[in-house]
């Protein structure tokens, strides 16, 4: 096959293995040994029709695809549109095949037919065996399609989520306060809904700063693992903490104080679960504990000193927290949101984006760091001297101070204030 050929082993234990073409090229042949007695025992051990149709090496080098061995019928399903499994024991031989007839669905757009599903709750219950990593990797699939939702919902309607995240099933029905038309599982799964149609249609929202955003949700920070992948599952489990914080004041009102906290909490152990990289774990908990910072939008005005604050926490992670806060205000649909239209929002994350991409193109090094407030001031280290620094930051980020002696007049005043308190 070429100088610059190469066969990678994918698992000893089944006899598969994968030959990548070169490293230019992101061409690869899979290759399987033998299952059964002859190619149509093989090819009936397979997971789906459309995935069980072969060709003699032979024939297809002589007349191409005119002598294809169908013996599942997949060439009929696959002009259909339809996933079937070849066998009643395809979940049962192997359980991931669950995830993955929804991972195919959602990247082909193919339905799954009603015989397969009925399937699945024989065996869902295995998947809690299978290897982690798998599920991780068949999740990530899905999940990264531009329209994951139906997936989803699909597979919750059969179990499959419920038995994947261990106590999803008690936000199903946790009724929440006016400002929300579903339960907190039904607005997570809308949440999740709308980042999609956002994300499909950024130019009309967000304009000239659609291909910026475009290459922030796009970027791997684990090879294979999109951040919008990573701000997807954000989504879905943004507001699971509301179950253990739901409260009722002396008014009547639904409160959850909190609980974007507990939520970031429960899916440290969701993280864990996936095996997901510490940084992919960092990334989503940030999002999920700070999700109802940028409800500073909804008053009538915002200080641009209060934005650079809200940049330099979340740093360049602020764009997926504003598209998350976007798409979770449009699923909150309830009576108490009439004050504030999804128009109003975006109109809100526009201006705050055009001031974060401003900022980063403009921001210039600080007038003075810490050792200059050290030396001059006689500030020691310690959490004042931090405060100083970070309110520094926010003052010449918002354009307040623009000179060094600005800066210094700054500090005198901080410093004096905090003297005062002390």
């Amino acid at each position: 096959m070429g100088k610059g050929a190469t066969f990678v082993p994918l698992d000893k234990q089944s006899g598969t293995g994968r030959v990548v073409m070169s490293k230019q090229s992101s061409f690869t042949i899979d290759i399987s040994s033998f299952k059964g007695e002859n190619i149509f025992e093989d090819l009936g051990k397979r997971d789906f029709t459309i995935n069980a149709i072969a060709v003699n090496l032979a024939d297809f080098l002589d007349t191409g695809f005119d002598r294809v061995l169908d013996p599942c019928g997949g060439m009929r399903d696959l002009e259909a549109r339809k996933i079937r499994v070849c066998s009643e024991n395809s979940f049962r031989d192997d359980p991931v095949r669950i995830l993955r007839a929804f991972r195919f669905s959602a990247c082909l757009g193919f339905e799954i037919v009603r015989e397969t599903l009925e399937l699945i709750p024989l065996s869902v219950a295995e998947l809690d065996r299978m290897a982690s990593e798998r599920i991780r990797d068949e999740i990530f699939a899905v999940i990264s399609e531009p329209c994951s939702f139906e997936a989803f919902k699909d597979m919750d309607t059969w179990g499959v989520l419920d038995l994947l995240f261990p106590g999803l099933d008690l936000a199903k029905g946790c009724v929440q306060n006016d400002y929300h038309h579903l339960d907190v599982w039904g607005h997570s799964l809308e949440t999740l809904h709308r980042l999609e149609v956002l994300l499909d249609s950024l130019r009309t929202t967000v304009g000239d700063l659609s291909d910026q955003i475009s290459i922030y949700v796009e970027e791997e920070p684990v090879r294979g693992r999109p951040r919008l992948a990573l701000l997807k599952l954000a989504a879905l489990f943004h507001d699971m903490g509301k179950v253990q914080t739901r409260t009722i004041d002396a008014d009547d009102r639904v409160r959850f104080f909190g609980h974007e906290k507990i939520s970031r909490q429960l899916f440290y152990e969701i993280g864990k679960r996936l095996r997901l990289a510490k940084r992919e774990i960092e990334t989503i908990e940030k999002w999920i504990g700070g999700h109802m910072r940028p409800s500073i939008l909804a008053g009538e005005t915002v200080s641009k000193r209060a934005l650079h604050r809200l940049f330099r926490e979340f740093g360049r992670e602020v764009i997926g927290l504003l598209l998350l806060f976007l798409a979770d205000i449009g699923a909150s649909r309830g009576p108490g949101r009439a004050g504030f239209h999804a128009e109003n929002a975006c109109a809100a994350v526009r201006m705050a984006l055009d001031e974060y991409f401003r900022s980063q193109q403009t921001r210039k090094p600080m007038f003075l760091n810490g050792n200059d407030l050290m030396n001059q001031f006689g500030i020691e280290q310690g959490p004042l001297l931090g405060k100083i620094i970070r309110l520094l930051g926010e003052l010449q980020d918002s354009g307040e101070i623009s000179t060094r002696e600005q800066a210094v007049s700054a500090v005198m005043k901080l410093y004096s204030a905090e003297a005062d308190l002390s």
